[in-house]
Parts: structure tokens; C-alpha cells; sequence
């Protein structure tokens, strides 16, 4: 049993800022590849130089410590430029994913209550309602007589960005993450080495805070970063990147971790370590990943609001006689609580809320101190004046040895590609539309990875299709938010206390899938034949329209690699992944194939 008074931690902390860590690199090393993104190299004294012009702009606009910058650049140099630019300046960059629908980063710029926001030359004219507010990053900036004018420099206890996760309101909340529990995770050591030695593939986006661990891990230490292509990111768009630039260390979620195992693509890549995070891991993968290769594989666990990683650890052949195996120990500086459900620590053993305290925490929801009060509450057990706890929402229990072990959600909270998604905020937009009387949304295991189903209840004389829902959704959602699954029911099945039975939701096949409210069409040549029936097949349904959306008719991210594969095989062509994305039904890629642009 773990002492009520002594919560399973690790001492030490050194907190810097993460731009005065990467401007020492710069200094140190000038020459050294700090970014390579298509087929272009910027060293470390290229990259803090564009960081510095850009960041005396920045100032003269007003912005320093604890001034949020909202940062819309594609995945680029560029990005970086900015990420640093406002840092330098002072500020904490608000990352804006350029694919959501405009609605969603408009509210989000509003929310933040954000005067200036980056852009690049791709991005500007997407947000042109907030004209007055935009900073091209990719404009020319006089360096300031001053760099570092008195009183402007951060601390580490000033926030360095601030991440929107989806709410439990219907609404993204923002978090507000400090210097000190972000940098933290960038250490060497522990989990991971950092260094010059080391390659980083930066794979997901920035609102996304595993990009913590890919950028900061690499531009902190004097690594060199490597962007993924600005595309859909697959485990052959990955591979091929640790191939191409010789990557020595990567990040992956679970699911696309799986991907690479079940393909045999780690074998002879050259990685030295992958860190593993964002959803419960695979113990069958796992093992057989450290069966067939050398490579350190490690976990890191933790939620936004507790920056980026709370647990790590180096896997080790004994951990795979748990299942899921153990996200290891806290960090150094961090400490954890297994408690029940009235806030008492637990004895080792049994499962319990995991409360996070220490360097880890976020300051808390960006302009919202109603939803801090409930979630960073005052320290149960005897901490320092003032000190605070944050009540993860995550079901764990304390293993022997003190590792602990993260199961799942004890809420209503869940990962899909391991992005952070709150259910309610899709039963809320949902029922944004007329036709809907009731919803519930639950995550399930579709294949190899995790999906969201939706079933609805409409309000009656209605006839809600999958095509209305899911179009509708896009212009508020983004894309891994969105059902790929959407049943019509009567009723929604309700537990003992009156809210939704989710798990019954989870296990049972009631439900009548709605329909695509598209005209079937048959296919006309021999090519749509052929696409119809692959898709019939990977989908498990009867039949294909030829203007059916592979999405709307459940598809999903994952399974369209296969009937990518399918189709090259077939036709035995040379077919870029991207190509499914843009042409989604049998007719239009048909009709693509036919004019040769795929």
C-alpha cells in the first residue's frame, strides 16, 4: 500500500524556457540542421534569426508574457518560425489547426480573446474576419536595436501556449500550460535521449500536445527536426520519412504504432527510439515490436493538463504480463494519486481516479475559472500552501514496484487517433441539427483502431440521412470528431441513474443505420465495377453506389488503406494515398484513374 501521506513520485525538477533553451543551441552551434521540410535545410542560426525579427514585430504589437499569439501556419518551417517568434517575444503561441472547419478556429480565436494571429501566404486569406489581427509569418522583419527589451523577458512560470481540447459543454476549452511543466518532458534520460545524435520526426499537429515532446525534445537539446510532409499522415507516410531522412526517434499513437508492427515496417529502419502515446497501448504489439527489433520502445502518459507526459517509462519484458502494459513512474517533479471516489488514496492494486500533482501542472482553463475550480482542486494530502491537484478523469491503480497502470476513461472522454474528444461535444453539435430529437455517441473498436458511432432518435416525420449529419458536422468538427457510424433508435437505452447507457450502446447491434440519402447508382464501366466491389468488401456492406462517400458509408482513415492497397494491386498501378482523400467515391476516382490524375 502506497502511504496516504506519500503519493508515488519523483523529486527534481530544473525548470528553463523552452525558446531560451533552443536560442543556446543557436548560439552554441549556429551551423547545425536545426528544421528540414521539402527538400529545404534551415540551420540554427537561420531559424533564430527569422524567430528574432519576427518576434521584435510581436512586441512592437504589444504582445509578452502571458499574451496569447494564435499561430495558423501549415506544417512548415514557417511553423516553427512562428512557434518560436512568439515565444521570443514574450507570449504563448494559441496552435489553430489549419484543416478545421473556419467556424471552429474563429471560435476558438474569439474564445481566446487572441488580438494577433500568424499566418503564411496559405492560410491569410482563411482568416479574413479577423483582418486587423493577422501577422504574415513569412514577411520581412527589421531585427530590433534591442533584443531583449527589460521587463518582457518570460519566466518559466509564464504560459508557453495554449492547446483547445474538446469540452465537455460543447465547446473546446483551452489550456493554459506554463514553461515549467513543458519542459519537463524534454530532459534526457528518463524516457528518451535528446541531443545533437538525435533526428525527431515531427508527425502531428500542433494542437496536439505530443508536438511538445517532437519539437522541444529536438530543438531544445540541438537535435535536428524533420517535418512530415503536410499530408495525411499513414504508417508508409511515416516509414517512409524515418527512411528518407534518417531518423534516429519518433513519437506514435498506439494506433498507427499497431499499423507499423502488424506491416513489419520497423524491421531495418534505423530508429533508436520510439516513444509511444496518446491512447492505451497493445500489449500483443508491443511485444512482438520488441521481439523483432532493437528498438527502445517507451510509453508517455499524461493529459494536456498536465503538460504532455505525467508517467513514462522504458518498457520492459516484465511489463508484458500486463495488459495494458504500464505507463511507468512520474516524471521527475510530478506526482500522482490513485484515489475512490470520495478523494482517498487507495491501497496498491486497486483502480481509482489518478490525481496529478507538481511541475506537471497546467495553470489552468484559459479564461475560464469556473471549469479550473472543478477540475485543479487544492492539494488532499498535505501540499504546500496554495498547492493544487488536477483529477485526470483517467481509471489507473498503482502496480508493484509503484508503476502505474492507466485502463481507460472513467467519463464520458475518449481517444480517437489519439486525439482527445469529448463525447458530448458531439451529441452537442449534433443536436444542433432540426432533425435530431436525441442523441448519444460512444467510441468502439472497429478493426484495428477506434471509431465513434452516433445513434439518434429523430424528432418525428423526419428522415435524417448520413450525408445531411456528416456535412453538417464538417463545418463544425474536425474530421476525427466526426461518427463514422450512425444508427437511428427509438429510444436511447438508459442506466439505473437516467443517463445514457453507453456501454450497453458499445456491445449491442440495435440500431438501423441511417440512410446515405444519396440515389443508388450502379456502376457503368469496368473500373467502377472493380471499386465498388473492393469498397463493398473492405466496408462489409451489400453494395456500392457509384456516388456513395467512402466516409459516409462508414469508412474511416485506416480502413482506406486498405482498398489503396486493394486497388493498386488490381489495377496494378501506382496510386497516391492522398488521391483517396480527394476523389471519395467510386465515380470520381474512377473518372480520375481514367484521366491519369492520381
Amino acid at each position: 500500500m502506497v502511504d496516504i501521506q506519500q503519493p508515488v513520485r519523483q523529486t527534481g525538477s530544473t525548470a528553463r524556457c523552452l525558446h531560451d533553451m533552443f536560442a543556446e543551441h543557436a548560439a552554441a552551434t549556429p551551423a547545425a540542421p536545426a528544421v528540414t521540410h521539402d527538400g529545404r535545410t534551415l540551420s540554427y542560426a537561420e531559424l533564430h534569426e527569422r524567430a528574432l525579427r519576427l518576434a521584435a514585430h510581436l512586441r512592437g504589437r504589444g504582445v509578452g508574457p502571458d499574451v496569447v499569439v494564435g499561430l495558423h501556419v501549415e506544417r512548415s518551417a514557417d511553423m516553427l518560425v512562428g512557434m518560436l517568434g512568439i515565444l521570443e517575444a514574450g507570449g504563448a503561441y494559441l496552435p489553430l489547426r489549419t484543416d478545421d472547419p473556419a467556424a471552429r478556429v474563429a471560435g476558438i480565436l474569439t474564445d481566446a480573446g487572441v488580438a494577433t494571429v500568424i499566418t503564411s501566404a496559405a492560410t491569410h486569406e482563411r482568416l479574413a474576419d479577423f483582418a486587423d489581427a493577422r501577422v504574415r509569418v513569412d514577411a520581412e522583419y527589421p531585427l530590433a536595436a534591442e533584443d531583449d527589451p527589460a521587463g518582457l523577458r518570460p519566466t518559466p512560470e509564464n504560459l508557453a501556449y495554449v492547446i483547445y481540447t474538446s469540452g465537455t459543454t460543447g465547446a473546446p476549452k483551452g489550456v493554459a500550460v506554463p514553461h515549467r511543466a513543458a519542459a519537463r518532458i524534454v530532459r534526457t534520460g528518463v524516457y528518451a535521449d535528446f541531443g545533437p545524435q538525435e533526428t525527431f520526426l515531427q508527425i502531428c499537429p500542433l494542437s496536439f500536445d505530443a508536438h511538445v515532446l517532437e519539437v522541444w525534445g529536438s530543438l531544445a537539446n540541438g537535435g535536428r527536426l524533420v517535418l512530415h510532409p503536410d499530408t495525411p499522415v499513414s504508417a508508409e507516410s511515416v516509414m517512409e520519412a524515418v527512411h528518407a531522412h534518417d531518423v534516429t526517434a519518433l513519437w506514435l499513437t498506439p494506433t498507427v504504432f499497431n499499423q507499423v508492427v502488424d506491416e513489419g515496417l520497423f524491421e531495418g529502419c534505423g530508429l533508436r527510439q520510439v516513444i509511444v502515446g496518446g491512447e492505451v497501448v497493445s500489449t500483443p504489439h508491443l511485444s512482438q515490436a520488441m521481439r523483432t527489433t532493437d528498438i527502445r520502445f517507451s510509453n508517455g502518459y499524461g493529459p494536456t493538463e498536465a503538460g504532455v507526459f505525467t508517467c513514462c517509462r522504458v518498457f520492459q519484458a516484465s511489463d508484458l504480463v500486463h495488459s495494458p502494459p504500464p505507463v511507468g513512474a512520474p516524471l521527475p517533479g510530478t506526482e500522482v494519486w490513485v484515489v475512490d471516489a470520495e478523494g482517498r488514496q487507495l491501497p496498491d492494486g486497486e483502480l481509482g481516479e489518478l490525481y496529478i500533482g507538481g511541475d506537471a501542472l497546467a495553470r489552468g482553463y484559459h479564461g475560464r475559472p469556473d471549469l479550473t475550480e472543478k477540475s485543479f482542486v487544492p492539494h488532499p494530502f498535505g501540499g504546500a500552501p496554495g498547492a493544487r491537484v488536477y483529477k485526470s478523469g483517467d481509471l489507473a491503480r498503482v502496480l508493484p514496484g509503484g508503476l502505474i497502470q492507466v485502463i481507460g476513461r472513467i467519463d464520458s472522454q475518449v481517444k480517437i487517433r489519439g486525439n482527445r474528444v469529448e463525447l458530448t461535444e458531439v451529441e452537442s453539435a449534433l443536436l444542433q441539427a432540426p432533425e435530431v430529437k436525441q442523441v448519444a455517441v460512444v467510441d468502439r473498436q472497429q478493426g484495428a483502431e477506434r471509431v465513434l458511432a452516433a445513434y439518434i432518435v429523430p424528432v418525428e416525420g423526419t428522415a435524417p440521412t448520413v450525408a445531411e449529419l456528416r456535412g453538417r458536422l464538417a463545418r463544425r468538427l474536425p474530421d476525427y470528431m466526426i461518427p463514422s457510424e450512425l444508427f437511428r433508435l427509438d429510444r436511447i437505452p438508459l442506466t439505473s441513474n437516467g443517463k445514457a447507457d453507453r456501454g450497453e450502446l458499445r456491445d449491442s447491434a440495435n440500431g438501423t443505420r441511417l440512410d446515405l440519402g444519396v440515389d443508388f447508382r450502379p456502376a457503368a464501366t469496368d473500373v467502377e465495377a472493380m471499386l465498388s466491389e473492393i469498397w463493398a468488401e473492405v466496408l462489409k456492406t451489400r453494395a456500392v453506389g457509384v456516388d456513395d462517400n467512402y466516409f459516409d458509408l462508414g469508412g474511416t482513415s485506416l480502413s482506406i488503406k486498405r482498398v489503396h492497397q486493394r486497388i493498386q494491386q488490381e489495377l496494378g498501378i501506382r496510386l497516391s494515398l492522398v488521391s483517396m482523400f480527394e476523389y471519395p467515391t467510386v465515380r470520381l476516382l474512377a473518372d480520375a484513374i481514367a484521366n491519369s490524375e492520381v
